[in-house]
């Protein structure tokens, strides 16, 4: 079937896809709707993790794993971690859509996998499979979400306690609701137990947003800031930021500018593209992502992605000097950075 809108499983209360497919540059988007859907198999179902590097040395695995009954639980979920374009996934997933019959629903996410990949298509011509691209909502749409998943947790959030609560995770969809859990907490609110939210109980329990907020990182490495990299590293390394957090963050930067970059070769002005609706930018980022943009061509960005993808599979890899790849790898890009500007 063809794509949806993220608001669209938002809404689902069963799973009723054998294969879902998350992507977009929205990490957070892309990570909270996973979790969602997860859940929807229930507490007590067993959670399988796989990898796209699995399927490529085993095209047949997650068909099978698909048919395979739980010996544990009455349910079962498979999640699928998809590296890069997704094309190391295809012959899997291929294999999974065709088979006669399967039991426990896969939900892949892959930040990388665009909308023109040969995945999504393959996803969008068959009846068993849904896929959903996750942008960056605007400020309007956050609001909306604010207040949504604060009813969820029993909360009632006004306009400007929502703007503030935005303004406080840097549009972080995933922190932000996370927010939303302690707030509950400290307010004993549930769905049978209403409270109402105000801008002091959100500065009393509010995030300190540079522990988990990590654009500092992406814009000093991607806007050539080659002097701001060892306050940088060790500001990273005293909060706690993992390695593979900042990667996956500048991967999902680097789509994001593809995308974009795509408009401006064509012809449009990088300030044109980055501030219009459909351009997935928040908007305290758009400055940053303007000159990224005039930085940043084509070629230099395919090369990028390709890096980035080769330094999270160390990362995730034992035995590898990943701390020191990742620095490495930090530091050339803020260089060619640099040199380009």
């Amino acid at each position: 079937m063809k794509s949806v809108k993220p608001a669209e499983l938002e809404r689902v209360s069963r799973l009723d896809h054998r294969f879902i497919l998350l992507t977009g540059p929205d990490d957070a988007t892309m990570g909270a709707l996973a979790t969602r859907l997860t859940g929807l198999a229930g507490k007590e179902a067993e959670r399988l993790d796989l990898t796209s590097s699995q399927m490529s040395q085993d095209p047949s695995l997650l068909a099978a794993e698909a048919a395979s009954m739980s010996l544990f639980a009455g349910a079962r979920v498979i999640r699928l971690d998809i590296l890069g374009s997704g094309d190391d996934s295809l012959a899997a997933v291929e294999a999974l859509l065709a088979a006669d019959s399967a039991i426990n629903p896969v939900i892949a996410t892959g930040a990388s996998v665009t909308a023109k990949s040969k995945l999504v298509k393959l996803v969008e011509g068959s009846d068993h499979g849904v896929a959903a691209i996750c942008y960056q909502p605007d400020r309007r749409a956050l609001v909306g979400i604010a207040m949504s998943a604060a009813e969820g947790e029993g909360l009632r959030l006004g306009n400007a306690e929502a703007q503030l609560l935005i303004d406080l995770v840097s549009g972080d969809q995933a922190l932000m609701r996370r927010e939303l859990e302690k707030i509950a907490l400290y307010l004993d609110a549930g769905r049978d137990r209403q409270r109402q939210v105000t801008a002091a109980d959100i500065a009393a329990l509010g995030a300190a947003t540079h522990e988990e907020d990590v654009s500092e990182v992406i814009n000093t490495a991607l806007g050539g800031k080659v002097g701001d990299l060892p306050a940088m590293f060790a500001t990273a390394a005293a909060v706690g930021v993992a390695e593979i957090r900042i990667i996956r963050a500048l991967a999902i930067r680097a789509t994001q500018l593809a995308r974009l970059r795509a408009e401006v070769d064509a012809g449009a002005h990088p300030a044109t593209v980055v501030s219009a609706r459909s351009s997935g930018v928040f908007w305290k980022e758009q400055g940053a992502v303007t000159a990224q943009l005039h930085i940043w061509d084509s070629v230099r960005i395919a090369r990028l992605m390709s890096r980035l993808l080769d330094c999270e599979r160390s990362l995730k890899a034992s035995g590898t000097a990943g701390g020191v790849l990742f620095r490495k790898l930090v530091t050339d890009i803020a260089h060619q950075a640099a040199r380009a500007r």
